[in-house]
């Protein structure tokens, strides 16, 4: 690949130049121009040997996709698209089929799924709390290992045992994987079966957010490296945010002493946030105890501009919620900011504590905001959800998950009509589906109880639904499958689907890749939703801080930045490199507002204080902004 346009520093070329049979870590602060110099270094790698197997792998699809845009057509044609670790893993586990012991085919649980048929479930069989079942998840997804003392975990091995075991024998049964699980599924593939499974073989891995993979993640890739693969780690610990599934900078912080072999190469200088967000944010970073005082700082490039950073304090949660609805038309109307170049992020809103208001204020001065979250409270209304499961099961009527997700949805069939399907399945060695839809043809004789009516007139309804169904075969044709389940749904008397649904399934149709068959859109509708919509939403989206990361945007507006609200009752060293991620989303303006009184349900949010004096966060402390009344700020810009 030929660079035309792009002119990388002194400090890119040399990654982009590095030597293709060493390690390397890429150590990359925000804005740093981290992605377009790794496509430069596949680039790179690919015109001195076109036959060389390079692939560039990432945490988050929106990483992913930032990489993918950053890559030119020309060198496209010839690479491996960049993939999430998740992706990476399903890619190989599909290849090799029995490698892993994983359910096939392979069928992830979604959200929902996992949420109302998967750890309920398992918990009541272990007779644990949900809580524990979460952990416990968790644990086995990062191999029961921890990168830091204070993360490790607390499972007895005993609980382990039966967890796995229970777990196993729960996920044969409904024929499921669980996303998170993936990567512990290929690691173990890897310990039994090595260089012989197809697809594992690389002559370079490429990986970006090095910082949020997790201990299974990095044996993982550890791994590929003992059967010949060059890794190239890219990242930044001060971005490291994913505590709860137990990453944590450690990991690459250590990259030099776990492959004493590598280059390092430092990425300092910032392209992208303005020169006084940098400095106030670079101050937030530099206060945590954990971090290399040796760390070079970052400074901004000669094109960067002064930017306007501002800490502003108002009377109380209302006042504040105006203040942001404010500082948001001024951004619009003076400085000529779109809606969707601008951010307001939350550290928490449950229930919609924090959003709710500032949404009401927003409206009442006619500025439009969308919540990215809409994905899952549409996918999460029965009749969108019963679409759903209807369609996997038109993907393939056997699908146990989504049998149990229609019994659910129906309105007298409860859990214990679904656990007597699942106990005659375990014992016979049977799918859920095959008991179900046996005991519906025996009439339901060794379940003589009220549900099962309802059971066989649901199960009838459906199959005499799928009987009219015809699956588009072309495979020379790109299906528009968000199209054609609209079309469906009117023609087979299940009906329209709702107006924000249409739209989510007419955007994934423009994302989605050729040649894909309806079982794995349906499988995308959730996560490529999700992603769409934080990445492009109309209005200003309003998000938590954690879903900002990757995203650059014009202004960015952090409210609620409080004592006791950030950083809260949780690691004091990540909730200050959450909040540093958060300042480093903006270019040109970032505002952080707080109250110095709260009422009502954000009064509760972190340590109780109803109507009690607030102080804003000491994170920024004796830092280059000092805060000022917020009123008095807006009424000088106007």
């Amino acid at each position: 690949m030929k660079e035309q346009e792009f002119q990388y520093t002194q400090e890119q070329r040399a990654v982009v130049d590095h030597a293709g049979d060493r390690h390397a870590r890429v150590l990359a602060g925000p804005g740093t121009g981290k992605s377009i110099t790794l496509v430069g270094l596949v680039g790179q790698q690919l015109e001195v040997d076109p036959d060389r197997r390079v692939r560039m792998l990432t945490f988050t699809r929106m990483a992913t996709a930032e990489l993918e845009k950053k890559t030119p057509v020309t060198l496209a044609k010839h690479i491996y698209r960049p993939s999430t670790i998740h992706s990476f893993a399903i890619s190989i586990l599909l290849a090799n089929p029995g490698a892993a012991g994983l359910p096939y085919p392979l069928r992830i649980a979604d959200d929902w799924e996992t949420d109302k048929l998967v750890t309920p479930y398992l918990a009541c069989l272990l007779g644990v709390k949900k809580s524990v079942l979460d952990d416990l998840v968790i644990e086995m997804s990062s191999n029961w290992e921890s990168l830091a003392d204070e993360l490790d975990g607390s499972i007895p091995v005993k609980l382990r045992s039966r967890f796995l075991a229970v777990w196993q024998e729960h996920r044969r049964v409904f024929g499921y994987s669980l996303l998170a699980e993936l990567p512990f599924a290929l690691l173990q593939a890897l310990k039994s079966h090595g260089s012989d499974l197809n697809g594992a073989s690389f002559d370079m891995l490429v990986v970006d957010e090095y910082q949020d993979l997790n201990a299974c993640d990095l044996a993982v890739l550890r791994y590929m490296t003992d059967l010949g693969t060059t890794l190239v780690a890219a990242g930044d610990d001060d971005q490291s945010i994913y505590r709860f599934r137990k990453a944590h900078p450690e990991g690459i912080r250590r990259f030099l002493d776990d492959y004493t072999d590598a280059a390092d190469y430092p990425l300092t200088i910032a392209h992208r946030c303005g020169k006084r967000i940098l400095k106030w944010a670079s101050y937030v970073i530099q206060g945590d105890p954990d971090r290399d005082p040796d760390k070079k700082s970052q400074t901004c490039s000669s094109e960067c501009p002064d930017g306007c950073a501002a800490l502003l304090h108002f009377p109380g949660h209302v006042a504040e919620a105006k203040g942001i609805a404010q500082l948001a038309k001024l951004l619009t109307e003076e400085h000529g900011i779109p809606e969707s170049e601008i951010l307001v992020l939350l550290r928490s809103d449950h229930n919609g504590a924090f959003s709710g208001p500032i949404k009401r204020e927003m409206d009442s001065l006619g500025i439009a905001c969308s919540d990215p979250d809409v994905v899952l409270r549409l996918l999460n209304e029965d009749h969108n959800r019963r679409v759903i499961e209807m369609f996997r099961l038109v993907a393939n009527q056997h699908d146990s998950l989504a049998w149990a997700g229609l019994l659910t949805l129906t309105h007298g069939i409860g859990p214990a009509f679904v656990n007597s399907i699942y106990e005659r399945a375990r014992t016979l060695g049977l799918s859920f589906a095959e008991e179900l839809l046996r005991s519906y043809e025996n009439g339901f004789g060794d379940d003589p109880r009220a549900p099962a009516g309802k059971a066989s007139d649901l199960i009838g309804r459906v199959i005499a639904w799928l009987g009219e169904v015809s699956v588009p075969d072309d495979e020379n044709e790109r299906v528009r499958w968000g199209e054609w389940i609209a079309v469906c749904c009117q023609e087979t008397g299940i009906g329209p689907l709702d107006d924000e649904l249409l739209d989510l399934l007419s955007r994934i149709d423009e994302e989605m890749e050729d040649n894909l068959d309806l079982g794995r859109y349906v499988a995308q509708i959730a996560p490529l939703g999700k992603d769409i919509l934080y990445a492009r939403s109309p209005g200003i989206r309003i998000m938590s801080l954690t879903a900002a990361k990757g995203l650059t945007v014009q202004a960015a507006i952090i409210g609620s930045v409080e004592e006791n609200i950030i950083p809260a009752n949780h690691d004091p060293r990540e909730e200050r490199r959450l909040l540093y991620v958060g300042m480093t989303r903006a270019k040109e303006f970032l505002y952080c507002t707080w109250a110095r009184r709260r009422r009502g349900p954000t009064a509760r949010a972190g340590i109780e204080n109803v109507g009690g004096l607030r102080n804003h966060t000491h994170l920024f402390l004796g830092g280059p902004v000092s805060t000022e009344d917020g009123q008095q700020y807006l009424d000088a810009q106007s």
